[in-house]
């Protein structure tokens, strides 16, 4: 569970207009927060700069333990890609990133399995697991398998 804590958080777009101006408010751990406001606002910004993807330009965010968030808009597979692929496309930046060396360790392992590859692919591993990718898995497994009908 966690904790967010937004102090006096500034965001200015690139044209000069203030967005965000002093934004300050407390979620406490356990608790299950929605964030309204008008369309052109700053949620999704405001949300960005929770997550860690965008700098705010003044005052601080501090998250004690991990936050889920679930966004509005996760988007559509692309032809060919797996429920797993479209998953990992709106996943954190981190584990987007360390899901990524672990495609491309296990891919580059089964070209050439020698000492290297195999360091690589083990690296991954615990990269992807220090990340919580196994835990958003889980919970991939768990929503997919309850939403999407076995074939008959």
């Amino acid at each position: 569970m966690a904790q967010i804590d937004v102090q006096n958080v500034s965001f200015t777009l690139p044209d000069g207009t203030p967005l965000l101006e002093d934004v300050a408010f407390r979620v406490p751990a356990g608790s299950t927060t929605a964030l309204v406001g008008q369309n052109g606002a700053g949620k999704i910004t405001l949300m960005g700069i929770i997550r860690g993807e965008l700098r705010a330009h003044g005052g601080a965010v501090t998250i004690g333990g991990s936050p889920g968030v679930m966004d509005q808009f996760i988007g559509h597979g692309a032809s060919g890609q797996t429920v797993h692929d479209l998953l990992i496309t709106v996943a954190p930046a981190r584990i987007r990133a360390e899901a990524r060396e672990f495609e491309d360790a296990e891919n580059a392992l089964s070209e050439s399995d020698d000492l290297d590859g195999q360091m690589r692919y083990a690296e991954a591993i615990a990269d992807y697991a220090d990340a919580a990718g196994h835990e958003y898995e889980t919970v991939w497994d768990t929503c997919t398998t309850a939403a999407l009908p076995n074939p008959p």
